[in-house]
Formats: C-alpha cells, structure tokens, sequence
C-alpha cells in the first residue's frame, strides 16, 4: 500500500513537471515569433525625416548666405566710398579750372582800317593804323598807334588782311615785332582786287610791341565791308 502511494506521488510529479515543460516552450516558441515580426517590420521612427537636422542645416546656410550678403554690402561700401571720393576730386578740379579760367588774362582785338577809300602810294614803309573798332579785350592795341603792346608773357597769334587793285601800285604789307620785321607780304593787282594776307604766331614778352607797314609805293583800299583787317590774340600766357 505504502509503495503504490509512493509511485502515485511520482506519476504526479512527473505530469506536473511535463505541463511546466509545455508551458515554457509555448512561451520560447512566443517569445521567437515575437522577435521575428519585431525584426521583419520596419523602424517607422527611422523612416521619418530627422526634423532638428534639416532645420540646422538650414540655419547653417542660412549663416553662410548672410556672411556672403555682407561681405558683399561691404564691397559695395568700400566702392561707393572710392566713387564719392573721385566725385569730390572731380569737383574740385572743376573748380580749380574754373577759378583759374576766371583768373586767366584775356586778350583779344579785331580792327578794321576804316578807310571809305584808297590810301597811298605812300613814299615810304608806314604803320598802318586800324581805326575802327571790332572787338579790344584787354586794350592791349592801340588804335592811336596802330600798335599791340603785350600786357604779359605769353604766346600770341596775329593775322592781317589788306585789299589793293592799282594799276599802276603794289600791295606791300609787313608784320613786324618790334623793329623785327617777321613777314612780307607783296602783291601786284594790276587792276582786279587782290589780297595781301598773313599771319604768325609769337612769343611775346611784356611790352613787346606788335604792328603791320604798308611798303613805300603801295596802294591799298577798303569800304565799309571791311576788307583791311588786323586781329590778334593771347592763345596762353606764360
């Protein structure tokens, strides 16, 4: 009796621990199919874009595109600042020119003979004297004298016209400085209208003294056109 209850008790265990033994390998075979779906289905958290990544990145160029921007708005100072610069020196030679264009001396004649007639022949060389006015800027001819006298140093032009048409006289005229005579010019009309014209350019010193001669034996003739001319002017001083 003591021993069939003995191998009751053992046939009980036995069934206990088989059911145990069941029961943890249904939980195994759980446990590794859980695992397998874990494995088999996607991380949807990796799949989503990372948020905070882009938005630094786009702080980051955002950071570089203004660095560019100012480096640029400061060029563009630094040009600027040369332009005004450039301006400011232009005014001023502007200015420079001007003042000394106003300090500049002007000098500028133009006249005529005034004759309504012929005059000569004369017997000798004589200054020819323009009388009639056309333009005297800085009074520097003399219309008493015939004579330029020059108020500064400097480089002038002159030009002379004289009309003759004698028969019988020749047209000579000569452009003298001081008593250096620097042109010679002689025509012969013999009855038609004929010109005598020249001109120079000179180096003047002030009080140098500029005129034109008729040549002995000569003739010339003039109207209210203006035929006989002497002009000059200051071309720079120096």
């Amino acid at each position: 009796m003591r021993v069939s209850a003995v191998l009751l008790w053992f046939f009980m265990s036995r069934v206990q621990l088989q059911r145990a033994d069941d029961q943890l390998a249904v939980r195994d075979v759980q446990l590794l199919h859980n695992s397998h779906v874990e494995r088999s289905e996607p991380d949807q958290t990796n799949v989503q874009p990372d948020v905070w990544t882009e938005l630094r990145d786009m702080v980051v160029e955002h950071r570089e595109l203004l660095k560019f921007y100012q480096s640029q708005i400061e060029e563009l100072k630094k040009q600027n600042a040369a332009l005004e610069g450039r301006v400011v020196s232009t005014e001023l030679g502007v200015e420079a020119l001007r003042e000394e264009k106003s300090s500049r001396p002007r000098v500028a004649f133009s006249f005529a003979s005034g004759l309504t007639d012929i005059l000569g022949p004369l017997h000798t060389d004589a200054i020819l004297v323009f009388r009639k006015k056309i333009t005297n800027i800085g009074k520097a001819y003399s219309k008493i004298t015939g004579v330029f006298t020059a108020p500064l140093r400097g480089v002038y032009y002159f030009r002379f016209n004289v009309l003759g048409h004698s028969n019988s006289h020749r047209l000579a005229v000569y452009l003298y400085k001081n008593h250096e005579k620097i042109s010679d010019v002689t025509e012969f009309p013999e009855g038609t209208y004929e010109y005598a014209v020249g001109g120079a350019t000179l180096l003047l010193q002030k009080g140098d003294q500029v005129y034109v001669k008729l040549g002995n034996e000569s003739q010339i003739y003039d109207n209210s056109d203006n035929h006989c001319t002497f002009s000059g002017f200051l071309v720079f001083a120096m």
